[in-house]
């Protein structure tokens, strides 16, 4: 969120896609897992596609001096979720459950967040319109509770790495509601860059052999 008071949008999203292969490196570096080739040519066909589907975002404003810390603040921000995820599974094959793990995550969060504002100097505020309920509400419940205890149910079963590829396609979930209610267009050359998305999405999750990359002795 803070991310994006410095860059746009856009490349705040190309960084969160950065997720898949954050897991894998965390997956070898913390729980000695081989690369898996699948994950990370997925991955970076996804980015691939991100990149040109937002490039005219992405390169706005790369000069300015405030891009470098918005663009620190956003590989950090995935760089802790991907470590979530190792501690999520970790923690589930220590016998938690997802709901257990996804709780202890939002308790930390929230913690995190309180202490920030606090030590900034905010203080909460409560709107009780409708609006400000009702997105109170959907945040908390389904883009939350529901959400992420499902990916983290993910998570434990099929590992970090391939969950994680549901990053890449939030921005394309986020620009097809955009062109249902927003009235965005889709042409034929952004269709094209969807598919290097969709291609990632297949080499994640195609079930053939891949090579897996040791870089042990």
């Amino acid at each position: 969120l803070n991310a994006s008071r410095f860059v746009a949008s856009g490349l705040v999203a190309v960084c969160f896609s950065t997720a898949p292969l954050w897991n894998a490196l965390n997956g070898r570096l913390f729980q000695r897992r081989p690369l898996s080739g699948r994950v990370l040519l997925g991955g970076a066909l996804g980015i691939a596609g991100l990149l040109l589907l937002f490039g005219t975002e992405v390169l706005k404003d790369l000069d300015q001096p405030q891009t470098l810390w918005g663009l620190s603040l956003a590989l950090a921000g995935t760089y802790c979720f991907s470590l979530g995820n190792l501690l999520s599974g970790a923690m589930q094959r220590q016998g938690q459950t997802p709901l257990q793990t996804n709780a202890w995550a939002m308790l930390i969060g929230a913690t995190v967040i309180a202490a920030y504002a606090g030590l900034s100097g905010q203080s909460p505020r409560f709107d009780p319109s409708a609006q400000y309920v009702g997105a109170w509400l959907y945040l908390a419940i389904p883009g939350s509770v529901i959400g992420f205890t499902s990916y983290l149910t993910l998570v434990g079963r099929l590992g970090a790495d391939r969950p994680a590829y549901c990053t890449v396609l939030f921005p394309v979930v986020a620009l097809n509601v955009s062109a249902a209610v927003e009235g965005y267009a889709w042409t034929p050359a952004a269709l094209l860059r969807l598919l290097l998305v969709a291609a990632g999405n297949v080499a994640v999750f195609w079930r053939g052999g891949w090579p897996r990359l040791s870089l042990s002795r």
